[in-house]
């Protein structure tokens, strides 16, 4: 159940912010979980001219491979933010925070999936 909250510099259209949030749903797909992806995406005050972006993805630990797939989505993240929004690749941080199971609540008050069902092998 990856949470992911990207915060970009103020006055992007919203087509450009649903792109985003598209692209980004697609690399958690392939990264982390297959399933269960929500990402929040907000303007953040900023500076004329500041290409700053944050991404901060809060999950379940236990996949393996944690650094590669960190790795993997700062590569996927970082390319949609250059293209869609011209981001500065020198002041792009991605923060991967670790929950365990019992810190998420479900609706429903359903258990999570497996970490075996829903984690995609990276390539």
């Amino acid at each position: 159940m990856p949470i992911v909250r990207i915060d970009v510099p103020e006055g992007h259209p919203r087509s450009e912010l649903l792109q985003l949030k598209r692209r980004v749903e697609e690399s958690i797909a392939r990264t982390w979980a297959k399933e269960h992806i929500y990402v929040a995406i907000r303007e953040m005050l900023a500076e004329p001219g500041d290409r700053k972006a944050i991404v901060t993805v809060d999950l379940r630990p236990g996949r393996g491979g944690e650094e590669q797939r960190a790795a993997a989505l700062y590569r996927e993240v970082l390319d949609a933010l250059k293209k869609g929004m011209n981001i500065d690749a020198n002041q792009f941080v991605l923060l991967v925070r670790e929950f365990p199971e019992r810190a998420f609540v479900v609706s429903g008050g359903e258990r999570l999936p497996p970490l075996e069902q829903i984690t995609p092998e990276l390539r």
